[in-house]
């Protein structure tokens, strides 16, 4: 891998009462939003090569994504601020962005305090950080 580009997981979570066909078209369907922005990649997380006779799918990557940002273009504001929206449509959402081990969750708290948690973050990630914070 190119070493200009950085590596973002996000990990979904809505809730018990949705099934994992739900989380699977929820996480295409976010797969695609981020594929509109300026991104390298954005593939689902993979455990590996499933075992031998297993059918179905990854129940791991169900819910997970792994975007590649290029440090020369960083857009991680961009990323973060399209994750908050995903996660204030329903109050059950819950989304976790970890780069280099270090993770945001971001979920039903009162947007003045997710500002507080999303700035810190972005402070501690300035190279990947978009010029802009994200939306509140």
């Amino acid at each position: 891998m190119d070493e200009d580009l950085g590596q973002v997981e996000i990990n979904f979570s809505i809730g018990d009462d949705v099934s994992q066909i739900e989380l699977d078209e929820l996480t295409a369907k976010m797969r695609n939003e981020l594929l509109q922005l300026d991104v390298a990649s954005v593939d689902r997380l993979s455990t590996g090569p499933a075992p031998d006779g297993a059918k179905g799918v990854d129940l791991a990557a169900v819910g997970a994504l792994i975007v590649s940002i290029s440090k020369a273009t960083p857009v991680l504001g961009q990323v973060v601020e399209i994750l908050q929206a995903w996660a204030a449509r329903e109050p059950n959402r819950t989304v976790k962005v970890t780069i280099d081990g270090d993770t945001l969750e971001i979920n039903g708290v009162s947007q003045k305090d997710q500002h507080v948690v999303i700035k810190d973050f972005m402070a501690r990630h300035p190279k990947a950080a978009a010029a802009r914070e994200p939306a509140t």
